[in-house]
């Protein structure tokens, strides 16, 4: 079994903002318009800024770490907390009293830190959480709080409902057990006085099943097994029992829980290790893994260690596979045990505790769950004749021909990737043949990952299906942007008329519009080719209109436009709300890479009033090879606004020109577009933009996991 190194607990630097030498500037560029900066969710606080009162004990305790969730104390040992209730708690700060706020109190170790004593709370009330985001607005612009991950400290949200299915059709079982091959199960109702014991999938027969990692056991028992974002439960009886190894009948019945995040089991041994907040004093805690996602895993912790409890926070290490230790931070969500078990299984929500150790985990999680598909930068020489063969350069209208002038930024950045997992990320299918599909993932705003530049090989001399080749890109696409805990939207910008388009994404949104999660946009793509040479005064005064970067007026009329004009879910998604309008966040997250990202918005005047104004963005050249950074939203403020378009369309080239762009895209979600300027315009054709919440990301993942299915055996 692989253990993890016992070195790393009070070792390393201690924990702050999430990579805390990587932290965001406080000073970020922004609109006008736009307020000030975000609070962060939680802060690091220096001095005796604030203290706090936990009613039942004699004195306050000065807060190093607060947010609107909770509020962290550094433990005096001579306090005997009432660990595991709700007490109430009341804040002082610059003479103000926040509060009384129910709160839990649990302890958690923070690394050198020492452990701290943690009060989440359980009620908020807005005027206290007012109180709380002006106190640490007031200490981050006095210098004196740092943000911190706050990952871990806000309210876990409530996981969606569990969806049950009873499968008993011989051959769709028979399926079923064949997808979970090499899976590590569990057994939950083993007879008594037998062992607890892990048990792995490793052949399906006609009528048979065969397990290995079995011994002394050949009554009936329920084994769980968890498969793409599902577990799967069935009872079995040992007919034939052989040293590490049992062969029962195929099980009549399988029952399908789907839950919320996606989570498989572990095909390798794996051992995560642990100390106990409640028991610091003993030795780590060594439990297997059993099943695992890029956010979470579930620990089968043996007879005789103590027990875990849920809401608990844990610093957690895993060896990397590299001679190397990940270091995360989880939150115990669940704990469960079979009767007559001898072990308890805990699921943990997990993120890494640095920007190393994310990087560590995403490879460590992306070897474990995803055996065909590869998130790198190898093969990047293969990428141009996967897109060739696959039909790729043919969409929307285009030529092959007409890519190759991005050829060279596009093989640069599929390079310049890798050191940036946070923002871009590349997913390739690989066969002994080389790249069977490519599907690549960015971060393109503040909460949202875009997936694009989806290509598969028609036709393959490898044992991979076509089917199978989606659905491994798409589940592992999925998993990488759930990984995210910002993430709260996906979107995709996709061609109307492609049949899978419609059958995965077009369906799935259609059946979850109604909720206000889902949604899928129609556009008319344009391409605008600037002109090398405009004529004279052409991009100057723009004709009649004056024309020019938006005032904070103009910036609000445009986005009390977008709110009255289009769907919440896309001003959401692409950051046209108040506050996030400039982008900042996301724009210093690309610049710190090394990589370009802007917004802008002019504006078209007549007799001062704005008649018209453009949201213009700008990306890394190369991240996409339709360009779909480089773009700009047309959006009329008033009647007659439609008369500015092209001449705020003249002043848009200019603003690429000087950004060294010799085109861009132009999103009609009102249609195409009316311009008779020097600039070229090429209709691409009809699209769609595809948006869903983070809620329905699972639910998406089964989606796709139906339609890929693989196709009836003739039996």
């Amino acid at each position: 079994m692989t253990v993890a190194p016992k070195v790393g607990f009070g070792q390393g630097e201690r924990w702050g903002a999430r990579g805390d030498d990587e932290a965001l500037s406080l000073e970020r560029p922004r609109l006008e318009d736009d307020p000030p900066s975000e609070v962060p969710q939680a802060c690091w606080l220096e001095g005796d800024a604030v203290w706090l009162q936990i009613e039942g004990l004699d004195h306050g305790h000065q807060v190093v770490l607060l947010g609107a969730m909770g509020a962290w104390i550094e433990p005096d040992y001579r306090t005997s907390f009432p660990f595991g209730s709700v007490a109430s708690v009341r804040l002082y700060f610059r003479g103000v009293e926040i509060g009384p706020l129910p709160a839990l109190l649990a302890l958690q170790s923070m690394g050198l830190r020492g452990p701290l004593v943690g009060l989440v709370f359980q009620e908020v009330s807005a005027r206290a959480g007012g109180q709380i985001r002006d106190a640490l607005r007031a200490l981050v612009d006095a210098g004196a709080a740092k943000a911190a991950a706050a990952n871990l400290f806000r309210p876990s949200a409530s996981d969606a409902g569990q969806v049950r299915e009873i499968i008993d059709d011989p051959g769709r079982v028979r399926d079923i057990l064949s997808v979970l091959l090499r899976k590590k199960g569990v057994v939950r109702d083993a007879p008594e006085g037998a062992p607890s014991m892990c048990v792995m999938l490793s052949e399906v027969g006609a009528g048979t099943v065969r397990w290995f990692g079995i011994e002394g056991w050949s009554e009936a028992a329920a084994v769980e097994i968890a498969g793409h974002s599902s577990v799967f439960r069935f009872n079995i009886r040992a007919e034939q029992v052989r040293p590490g190894e049992v062969v029962s009948a195929l099980p009549a019945r399988v029952e399908r829980v789907r839950h919320s995040l996606q989570q498989r089991g572990v095909e390798v041994e794996l051992t995560a290790r642990f100390l106990h907040p409640h028991w610091l004093h003993l030795p780590p805690v060594e439990a297997e893994v059993v099943d695992v996602s890029f956010s979470s895993l579930r620990l089968a912790l043996g007879r005789g260690q103590p027990p875990l409890e849920p809401r608990l926070q844990l610093a957690l290490e895993l060896p990397d596979g590299d001679d190397g230790v990940i270091h995360l931070k989880g939150e115990v969500r669940s704990v469960s045990a079979g009767e007559g078990a001898s072990a308890e299984l805990c699921a943990v929500r997990v993120v890494a505790a640095k920007r190393e150790d994310e990087r560590r985990w995403l490879r460590l999680v992306s070897r474990i769950l995803h055996a065909t598909t590869y998130g790198g930068t190898a093969w990047q020489a293969e990428f141009w004749d996967l897109f060739a063969s696959s039909g790729y350069f043919n969409l929307s209208g285009r030529r092959p021909e007409h890519f190759e002038s991005i050829k060279p930024s596009f093989m640069r950045m599929a390079q310049r990737a890798a050191a940036a997992p946070h923002l871009l990320h590349n997913v390739t299918c690989l066969s002994e043949h080389g790249i069977e599909g490519n599907f690549s993932v960015m971060k393109p705003y503040h909460g949202t990952w875009m997936f694009h530049q989806l290509a598969k090989r028609p036709k393959s001399a490898s044992n991979l299906s076509s089917r199978q080749v989606l659905r491994d890109i798409f589940t592992r696409c999925c998993e990488y942007a759930l990984s995210d805990p910002e993430c709260r939207w996906v979107i995709v910008y996709a061609e109307a008329h492609v049949a899978w388009n419609e059958r995965s994404f077009f369906e799935f949104a259609r059946r979850h519009e109604a909720t206000g999660l889902a949604l899928a946009l129609p556009f008319r793509l344009m391409g605008v080719d600037v002109p090398l040479l405009p004529p004279q005064g052409a991009w100057a005064d723009g004709g009649p209109f004056e024309i020019g970067e938006a005032t904070p007026a103009e910036q609000a009329a445009l986005l009390g436009q977008l709110c009255a004009t289009s769907p919440r879910i896309v001003t959401e998604a692409l950051d046209l709300v108040p506050g996030r309008l400039a982008m900042g966040p996301c724009i210093e997250r690309w610049r710190s890479a090394g990589l370009e990202r802007e917004r802008a918005v002019l504006v078209a005047r007549e007799g001062g009033e704005a008649l018209a104004a453009a949201v213009v963005e700008l990306g890394e050249l190369g991240t996409n090879l339709f360009r779909l950074l480089d773009s700009v939203r047309l959006v009329p403020l008033r009647p007659g606004g439609d008369a500015a378009l092209g001449p705020l369309l003249d002043a848009v080239c200019a603003w690429f020109q000087r950004h060294d762009r010799t085109s861009f895209i132009h999103f009609g979600e009102r249609g195409r577009l009316t311009y008779s300027g020097p600039a070229s315009l090429n209709d691409l054709g009809e699209g769609r933009l595809w948006i869903i919440a983070r809620e329905l990301v699972p639910e998406f993942v089964e989606h796709v996991y139906r339609l890929t299915e693989p196709k009836p055996a003739h039996r």
